[in-house]
């Protein structure tokens, strides 16, 4: 029982500052200019802490949570949280823009994608495997022929995690969903890491 309120209650840090989150990165796609936070947005935050009692969380290791260590949890949170999307949103202009593959660019992308959402998923804890373990999947090398359909892959399994029913305003917790978003959550990690490993020896032979 103490598994699933710990679970529960660190979902709703990532709940509510991801929905704070998408609005984020909508309004930087459009405007190119990143929106800090401001004194509203604090208060929002306080308030679901005192709501959901997030102060003696478990996971932030102290009855009395010093207020910099929660908040610096959360700004990782949402710069990891925008930080994949916007990736994404180079990478399909750069596919729709037809452009010769750029293997460097392409391996950078895929391993900060990477890093992001290890950290995301440890972060979320989505489901209520407290361990967080993540299954593994087969390893891939992609060929020139089939490393620009990994990348089209890797940005819709980005897409199919942000925009869960979980992270809509107003969502409560449900364990389909959860699933669902820690299941591609899982595919971004596998495939960026295959894209990674792949485009650096691609890189090698042009």
């Amino acid at each position: 029982m103490k598994c699933v309120f710990r679970s529960t209650c660190i979902f709703g840090i990532g709940l509510f500052v991801l929905m704070l989150c998408s609005s984020d990165v909508r309004s930087q796609a459009t405007t190119g200019v990143q929106t800090p936070y401001s004194g509203p947005f604090a208060d929002a935050l306080e308030r679901r802490s005192r709501e959901a009692g997030l102060r003696s969380i478990t996971m932030m290791g102290k009855d009395k949570t010093d207020p910099r260590v929660y908040q610096a949890f959360l700004d990782q949170l949402n710069e990891d949280f925008q930080q994949v999307q916007l990736i994404r949103i180079g990478m399909i202009k750069s596919i729709a823009a037809a452009k010769p593959i750029e293997y460097k660019q392409l391996s950078k992308d895929a391993s900060e994608i990477r890093k992001r959402a290890l950290r995301l998923k440890t972060s979320l804890a989505l489901t209520e495997n407290t361990d967080n373990i993540r299954q593994e999947s087969a390893k891939v090398e992609y060929q020139n022929e089939t490393i620009q359909k990994a990348a089209s892959d890797l940005c819709l399994e980005i897409s199919r995690f942000t925009t869960s029913p979980l992270f809509k305003p107003g969502a409560v917790y449900n364990l389909r969903y959860a699933t669902e978003a820690d299941d591609a959550l899982d595919a971004v990690i596998n495939i960026s890491s295959n894209i990674k490993t792949s485009a650096e020896k691609l890189r090698k032979l042009h």
